[in-house]
């Protein structure tokens, strides 16, 4: 890659995580693009370039959020077998990454609702159906291999996703509780509902694996 484009490059990532860090904070209504070129001491217009508009800066967030999560799920949903572990690990990244992804993740939470059926976000929503399958289907092989009482994988899946992706209003990374506290309560609770059989006990591999892989998919 040559330096021009390496440079453009990194200026169209920088652009995407101020925009992130302060819709974020703020809310996609309450930053302009003016907003965004002053905190990085560059023009407007350049941002313009890099990405036409307001909404196609978010569909770019959003964007690249479901590309992390769905590489960092398919790498480590292939290192395990069991469909508990699976879920248990979606878990696990989904409160993790409120820590450790921390302003992509809020300012994808807050606004996902209201640009859900926008045309600009199609891309995004079909990442988003491919994300809610490995849920879904993760319960349901638990269901078919006696793991998990007869439940509803997709009501199932809703809920889960309702009670992890909705923590970002009241998680703080330096506050009372852990990412692997409430990932490991948020499970706790999950699975003595959902197991068949009370008496299994959880892979205590799986935060260790998950942790791993967000990490290398960060570097």
């Amino acid at each position: 890659m040559s330096a021009i484009r390496q440079e453009r490059r990194n200026r169209k990532a920088e652009i995407v995580r101020c925009f992130a860090e302060l819709v974020a904070e703020r809310g996609y209504d309450a930053v302009s693009l003016r907003d965004v070129a002053e905190a990085l001491e560059m023009s407007k217009g350049t941002i313009l370039h890099h990405f036409g508009s307001k909404d196609r800066l978010l569909e770019q967030v959003h964007s690249d959020y479901m590309q992390r999560r769905l590489a960092e799920a398919h790498a480590f949903l292939a290192e395990l077998d069991s469909p508990a572990d699976q879920v248990r690990a979606l878990v696990y990244q989904l409160i993790y990454a409120q820590a450790e992804d921390r302003a992509a993740t809020v300012a994808f939470a807050r606004e996902i609702v209201r640009f859900a059926s926008e045309e600009v976000m199609a891309d995004v929503r079909r990442m988003r159906d491919e994300y809610t399958a490995l849920m879904r289907d993760a319960i349901g092989r638990g269901v078919e291999r006696g793991q998990f009482a007869d439940v509803d994988p997709a009501i199932v899946s809703l809920q889960i996703f309702g009670m992890c992706n909705w923590s970002w209003t009241w998680y703080r990374p330096d506050g009372t509780w852990s990412a692997d506290e409430i990932a490991e309560s948020f499970t706790g609770v999950l699975f003595r509902g959902l197991a068949a059989n009370r008496r299994a006990r959880p892979n205590p591999a799986v935060p260790d694996l998950v942790h791993a892989t967000m990490e290398r998919a960060g570097e």
